[in-house]
């Protein structure tokens, strides 16, 4: 890491050794840009070369931004479905237990039944409960970053 800042110390040194007019040039095509599409002097290049082709490149990244748009609410979507689908089979899951507990109390196991039912119990409750703290403590994070 370093290196690479003394390397950049020295080609800032070797260009304000230059005179004025070589310094800009210097400057120039140090210039950096960083984005879905190119630089507008680049653009304006491409089109010089094939006309039409920097509105063609543009509408690509447009349709390219459109695209991953769509696949991140896509994710989001199938992510709030497992979600759902996961909480449900938890919820069905942990009733069918209670009612087998239930069905061991009345067949006379009362403390097998009411230890099964009661981890159940305290486990549905503490997943639900647990999830919905989880929720706000996310909400009030994305609260603050905004």
């Amino acid at each position: 890491m370093q290196s690479s800042k003394v390397n950049v110390d020295e080609v800032i040194d070797s260009v304000k050794k230059l005179p004025r007019e070589e310094q800009e040039m210097a400057i120039s095509k140090l210039e950096m840009y960083s984005g879905p599409i190119p630089h507008p002097d680049i653009l304006e290049k491409y089109d010089e070369l094939d006309p039409g082709a920097a509105k063609l490149i543009i509408e690509n990244g447009v349709k390219e931004s459109e695209h991953r748009r769509k696949l991140e609410v896509q994710a989001m979507n199938y992510t709030a479905k497992d979600s759902k689908r996961r909480e449900w089979m938890g919820f069905f899951l942990g009733i069918i237990i209670i009612l087998v507990g239930a069905l061991l109390i009345y067949l006379g196991h009362t403390i097998t039944g009411t230890v099964l039912s009661g981890i159940s119990a305290v486990s549905l409750v503490s997943l639900f409960v647990g999830n919905s703290s989880e929720e706000d403590k996310s909400e009030k994070k994305e609260d603050k970053n905004s």
